[in-house]
């Protein structure tokens, strides 16, 4: 044997895996396909891909648009600008001038934005094209009326110069001064001047003609809310007259004044009149004490009323004692006795009547004090009375006297809003006025050169970027080389043709057939690679798969077994798609033994595997083994995780030199991802032109994820004849034919020598 890969003991039972250490589970679950995420090296590699194509078609593009941009029909713009000035304001019946600040310098303000919102109403372009003659109106429409076109009618015409003047105007302020600049684009220069002139002088009318009319509405209004105000004023005033007079009332301050002045003088006598009832009573009571003990008439003698009662008493006690003088000297029947007795009978009887007069006084004196307070408290009660229904009809002269002032501290404002306005009326209507008329322009607008330079040439460097990018992510299935080394980042191991003219018996063992010899060289090519690639020896286990199905992996698992079995390595090809196997047919025999029948019979194997009758290994080739599936099944998780079956894979370790698994694809069915702990490497194969590379990148980074071995990827099926060789490397199919032509030259010059 020529080339052989060294061999190394195989590790012990219980050592497996042995390619790594680490535990693997679960492979994570297959996401499906979905955009291609592209980095800046990926996009950097898309136009290098197709930057030809992408510059010829950005060049024709920008030509093609450059040219129809520059036959464009010239457009001029013209300019009028308005003037904003601070509105000056009258107040009060003096003219004084006070400015309005409410226009200011901020570049967002209100005031405005309401005149730019104002200048572009559809009210000022019906405005604009009204004040426009007949013959104005034909000249602004001629740029964009053809000569054969039948005339408008006035209603068209007016319709389309609203549409043109709608679309061609533009206002603007300029920065933060007070100056508002109106552009008009047209066709002819003379025409724009006119347009965006007839706009700012449109526009002062406009707000001439609406402040006029505003102050006459305010004026109107003002003046019959005057008269309303007037009537209503003297209507209250009326009425707090007519109360007035109603409640005899001079006003209500002076009639509050003079109730309590009375009620003051009432209940000033009413005082004094109790007080002299208090001591009419108080003798009263004396007198009658003194008569009911019977004691001395002297002590009423300090009483007014019985002052003469003093003189009668002292008679009568000059008579007693004349009279007892005389008793000593006369007898009582003596006469000059009995005119004694009589006179002091005579002083006595005055006596009596004296009191009982001046008793009947104190009472007279009493009853009248009594009259006399209760006049007075009826005169007070009616007093108070007077000063409550005095304070009743305060409430309501109280409601109509504010009721009569408020009604005329109303017409007395409005009547003075009245005079403002009609002052203000008298002034002038519009703050704005035209600080520059349009003119002519010289130069046209468009079609600008460097504007359009500016344009196609970013548009074409956006043909040049989106062009490959768009393409990549439409087509960005893999075809060459650099998407296997740059975008999934393996080194390629080998590119297999299309092989159309090999009998199908011959294409699983492309080493050992002679018909086509340059086939031959692509296997041996894969084999070489692997070898340089591969940091591992033999014995080993190599996976072969694919992402999806009809990418030729059984094809390429079983050409390289046999090229592995060539040079001299006992080699076992295991069909490990259980769900759809193929090496059976590539070995053109039934599927009766293998696998499945091995594990229904117990999994038991006594020798070595090529006698066991169950799995029925066959030989198509010397050194070559293949061990098929033995039927179908769905359920590979659990036959995979059976002891028995890893025991068989441990005995085909230690058996032969290299196991090739063929799996099924890793982009649809978990098997492969299964079968990772069994094996020591990876061979993923790739059909041209079939699979995209987000789905490859995908299914190889999981494959990463496991630590597994990965020397490289096949691509297969990649496409021969004219214009194929820019999808090779130089390398495999492309390469053989130099192979060919050499072993032809040498041919040659062995026979001329």
């Amino acid at each position: 044997m020529a080339e052989t890969f060294s061999k190394k003991p195989v590790p012990a039972a219980g050592a497996w895996p042995p390619q790594s250490s680490s535990p693997f589970g679960e492979p994570p679950p297959f996401a499906g396909g979905s955009l291609p995420r592209l980095d800046i090296r990926q996009i950097l590699l898309c136009i290098r891909e197709r930057w030809i194509v992408a510059v010829s078609l950005a060049i024709l593009v920008c030509v093609l648009l450059g040219v129809w941009l520059l036959n464009q029909p010239k457009v001029f713009q013209a300019s009028a600008t308005l003037l904003v000035d601070r509105a000056e304001k009258v107040l009060g019946n003096e003219m004084t001038k006070v400015v309005d600040d409410s226009v200011g310098g901020s570049k967002n303000d209100p005031s405005f934005d309401t005149h730019l919102a104002q200048i572009t109403s559809r009210e000022m372009v019906q405005r604009v094209v009204a004040s426009f003659t007949p013959e104005e109106k034909t000249r602004v429409l001629a740029a964009w009326l053809d000569k054969d076109d039948p005339p408008l009618s006035a209603s068209q015409m007016d319709g389309r110069l609203s549409g043109l003047i709608t679309s061609g105007v533009g206002v603007q302020r300029q920065g933060t001064t007070f100056l508002i600049r109106i552009t008009c684009k047209h066709r002819e220069p003379a025409m724009a001047a006119l347009v965006a002139t007839r706009f700012a002088e449109c526009y002062i009318v406009y707000l001439m003609d609406r402040n006029a009319s505003a102050n006459d509405s305010a004026i109107s209004f003002l003046r019959a809310q005057t008269e309303d105000l007037r009537k209503k004023a003297e209507a209250s005033e009326r009425a707090l007259h007519a109360y007035r007079e109603k409640s005899r009332m001079v006003s209500l301050e002076e009639s509050q004044n003079i109730v309590v002045d009375r009620m003051k003088a009432i209940s000033s006598a009413l005082t004094e009149a109790q007080v002299a009832l208090l001591a009419i009573e108080a003798r009263l009571q004396q007198a009658e004490s003194v008569i009911a003990k019977n004691s001395s008439p002297l002590e009423l003698a300090s009483i007014t009323e019985f002052s003469s009662l003093a003189s009668v008493q002292s008679q009568l006690d000059e008579l007693v004692a004349r009279k007892a003088v005389m008793a000593e000297k006369y007898g009582r029947r003596h006469p000059a006795m009995i005119d004694q007795e009589r006179s002091i009978q005579a002083l006595e009887k005055l006596r009596g009547d004296l009191i009982l007069t001046a008793v009947a006084n104190l009472r007279n004196q009493r009853e009248k004090a009594l009259e006399n307070e209760r006049q007075l408290q009826r005169q007070l009660a009616d007093s108070e009375k007077a000063s409550l229904a005095l304070d009743r009809q305060a409430v309501e002269y109280n409601v109509l006297r504010r009721e009569a002032e408020t009604n005329r501290a109303t017409y007395t404002q409005v009547l003075s809003r009245l005079n403002e306005a009609s002052l203000t009326a008298q002034l002038g209507n519009s703050n704005i006025k035209i600080a520059e008329r349009a003119r002519p322009p010289t130069v046209p607008l468009e079609p600008n050169p460097k504007k359009i330079l500016l344009s196609i040439g970013f548009l074409g460097v956006l043909i040049v970027i989106g062009y490959p990018v768009g393409m990549e992510l439409l087509f960005n299935r893999i075809k060459t080389w650099t998407d296997v080394e740059r975008y999934i980042g393996l080194p390629l191991l080998s590119e297999f043709p299309v092989l159309k003219n090999l009998p199908g018996d011959t294409l699983n063992h492309l080493v050992l057939q002679d018909r086509d010899p340059d086939a031959g060289e692509v296997v041996r090519g894969l084999y070489a690679q692997l070898k340089l690639s591969s940091r591992l020896d033999a014995p080993k286990t190599l996976l072969v798969t694919s992402t999806i199905p009809g990418e030729g992996k059984s094809f390429v698992a079983s050409n390289l077994a046999t090229a592995f079995a060539a040079h001299g390595l006992r080699t076992l090809i295991i069909d490990g798609d259980l769900r759809r196997p193929v090496q059976h047919r590539l070995a053109d025999a039934p599927n009766t033994h293998g696998l499945l029948r091995w594990l229904d019979k117990g999994g038991k194997s006594g020798g070595p595997l090529a006698n066991d009758p169950d799995l029925d290994l066959l030989r198509p080739a010397p050194n070559l083994f293949v061990l098929r599936a033995g039927g179908t099944s769905r359920r590979i998780s659990e036959l995979l995780d059976n002891e028995k079956l890893k025991g068989l894979f441990e005995q085909a370790r230690r058996e032969f030199d290299i196991l090739v698994i063929d799996t099924p694809p890793a982009g649809i069915f978990p098997d492969a991802f299964d079968l990772v702990p069994f094996a020591s490497e990876l061979v993923y194969v790739v059909r041209f032109n079939h699979v995209s590379r987000p789905q490859v990148h995908r299914v190889t980074e999981r494959f990463r994820s496991t630590g597994l071995e990965m020397p490289g990827i096949v691509l297969n099926m990649m496409p021969s004849g004219r214009g194929s060789a820019a999808y090779y490397s130089g390398y495999g199919y492309y390469g053989s034919k130099h192979y060919s032509s050499y072993y032809k030259e040498g041919q040659l010059a062995a026979r001329s020598g």
